[in-house]
């Protein structure tokens, strides 16, 4: 397991971070992101021209108004319309180019994580490890776009500050002169009054904002339990209306609303505080430098223009100081999205790891066509490494039907073993040709869509009137009109349909091995014997193994063998256990600074 210090928290993080996304950029034949990220930088620089000729062009219309000149000042409203066409045009394309850039990334980016993800089970296996790596449908669909998006922004941001920077300091320290400072000749005062003026306002952002930090989280708790208390009234409706009970809830809600409306009162103080200094802050960077400049105005040393282009200057030059101010929270938004897209992507490694260890303290999987399935000294572990079952042989020949059941924790681990999605553990199993067997679980997979469609059939061979046949046999001829019908079957269904509609695939599939787990356990005793019985008539040379519960009589089974959990607790993999282990006690977040300093800026959500 990677060793997450906080000396190398931050260098760990750029390092997965460009070992998740580089290759969008890095793979041979991919000029598509490169050329993009070219015209992207190429348009910044046209931006901050443009801002350049804008800053010019503020003095030539000063000084040609200084001078009375209309000749110059209406040559300078043309060149205006000039500078503005050209900014429309420059704004747009890096909009466009930029969301283009954005949406590529993140499409090649979600069909890495998803097809990692979506892969030989490891959906499934990483949610039963330890670790920062829950809902991982938030972290797909949303933490991936925060970290396209924001990155592909904060890059394109702080390169456009960072030449405005550049170009503007140059131009401010030329209209700054040299000013007398306590009879010491000083060149370039206005850049370092720039630079002294945005520490200023970082600091005092910094102390007007941390307490609105504490009051926007607490608006946010309160926000919390109020949509808590309105989804506990819609699931608890029923209850509520026997009861007679609606006004405590509504009171309970009411009450709950009001801690809200306390919340938003400190929020607002807190926001007064801030909006009033950043509007003074604002206001004061523009006409600080043009009171610092008049005395050089009056005494004839600067032009009008060169006076209202200097303000200009400075206001650029502390607009690009500020960019760590003003993206501190886009920065911990987008170092929270990465580390937890990170967080999956290492689970996600984990259990593939673990899943593709080989020699005695693995799984050894061995699927080719033969007389018989079964497994020889098979050890099944729990995901932390725990021994589940330990020393388990077993043969099944072809055409008999076996019961599996007992402990029902280590029967579905044993039948998750079996099914392939389930790596913890050692031994030898041999299983026939994947085509030959079809393994049921508790649940059918039905994916949306037309009935037909929810039965996933790969044969097109199957007929509408075998599908019809087949939904009868197990009880389902309701369902018979309704192939075409689009539903959300899951929804559509119940427990115990789900499990007819399983059996019915078997009748349409016909495969030669059967390998059912807890596949009648929502069925009653009769209806869990009819549907063995009815799949072992329409298929009589099927192999039938059946581990878990099953509500029915084990008469109609040629064995049964009674699974005994291990309470001993020994280790099995050591290796699993320490990842475990290391996994549970989490990883530093990394660059703690910008979460440090981000709470002394406030942003009302």
């Amino acid at each position: 397991m990677s060793d997450f210090s906080d000396a190398t928290a931050p260098r760990r993080f750029f390092r997965d971070f460009i070992r998740l996304t580089g290759p969008y950029w890095t793979l041979a034949g991919r000029w598509k992101p490169r050329l993009m990220v070219g015209g992207l930088a190429l348009l910044v620089i046209m931006q901050v021209a443009l801002a350049m000729r804008l800053n010019v062009w503020s003095a030539d219309l000063f000084d040609a108004l200084e001078r009375r000149s209309t000749e110059h000042a209406t040559a300078q409203i043309f060149v205006f319309l000039t500078i503005l066409l050209g900014m429309m045009l420059t704004n747009m394309g890096h909009l466009v180019l930029k969301r283009r850039l954005q949406l590529d990334w993140r499409r090649w980016l979600t069909e890495r994580v998803i097809g990692e993800w979506m892969q030989d089970g490891r959906h499934y296996q990483a949610g039963l490890i330890p670790g920062d790596h829950a809902n991982p449908d938030g972290r797909v669909a949303e933490d991936v776009r925060v970290l396209t998006e924001a990155a592909v922004d904060l890059a394109s941001t702080f390169f456009y500050c960072f030449l405005l920077l550049v170009a503007f300091v140059g131009i401010l320290w030329s209209l700054s002169g040299w000013v007398r400072l306590g009879g010491v000749q000083v060149p370039g005062h206005l850049v370092l009054l720039a630079l002294i003026y945005a520490g200023i306002g970082a600091v005092v952002a910094f102390i007007l904002g941390r307490p609105l930090v504490s009051a926007t989280d607490h608006r946010q708790t309160k926000e919390a339990d109020f949509r808590f208390e309105l989804v506990r009234a819609r699931e608890c409706g029923e209850a509520i209306a026997i009861a007679r009970a609606e006004r405590p809830a509504r009171e309970r809600l009411g009450f709950r609303f009001e801690t809200i409306a306390l919340a938003w009162g400190a929020q607002s103080v807190g926001l007064a505080r801030l909006i009033a200094f950043s509007s003074g802050y604002a206001a004061l960077a523009a006409v600080l430098p043009l009171i610092v400049g008049t005395p050089r105005f009056l005494e004839g040393t600067l032009t009008l223009g060169r006076l209202v282009q200097s303000a200009q200057a400075f206001q650029q030059v502390t607009a690009a100081l500020s960019w760590p101010v003003d993206n501190l929270p886009r920065i911990a938004e987008w170092r929270a999205s990465v580390e937890r897209v990170l967080a999956l992507e290492e689970a996600v490694q984990t259990v593939a790891l673990e899943a593709a260890r080989t020699g005695e303290t693995a799984i050894d999987l061995d699927r080719a066509p033969g007389p018989w399935l079964g497994f020889d000294d098979l050890w099944v572990a729990d995901p932390d490494g725990t021994a589940m079952l330990s020393g388990f042989d077993l043969r099944v020949q072809r055409g008999e039907h076996v019961l599996i059941d007992g402990d029902p924790e280590a029967a579905a681990s044993l039948f998750r073993v079996l099914a392939g999605i389930w790596p913890w553990g050692r031994g030898h199993i041999y299983l026939p040709a994947d085509a030959g067997m079809v393994a049921i679980g508790r649940r059918a997979f039905l994916a949306e869509g037309s009935l037909r469609n929810a039965l996933a059939l790969p044969s097109p061979d199957i007929t509408d009137e075998a599908v019809i046949e087949a939904l009868e046999q197990v009880g389902l001829g309701r369902l018979g009109d309704r192939l075409d019908s689009e539903e959300d079957w899951v929804d559509v269904l119940g427990g115990a349909e789900q499990q007819r509609f399983s059996f019915a695939r078997l009748l349409l599939l016909r495969p030669q091995w059967i390998l059912l787990g807890d596949a009648t356990d929502s069925l009653d005793a009769a209806a869990a014997d009819a549907m063995l019985t009815l799949i072992t008539k329409a298929l009589p040379e099927a192999t039938i193994v059946l581990i878990g519960q099953h509500p029915g009589s084990a008469e109609r089974f040629d064995r049964r063998l009674t699974l005994h959990r291990a309470t001993s607790g020994e280790v099995l993999l050591n290796a699993v256990s320490a990842r475990r282990r290391a996994a549970r006690a989490g990883r530093p977040p990394a660059l703690p600074m910008v979460d440090w300093l981000r709470k002394g800026y406030g942003r009302e959500d």
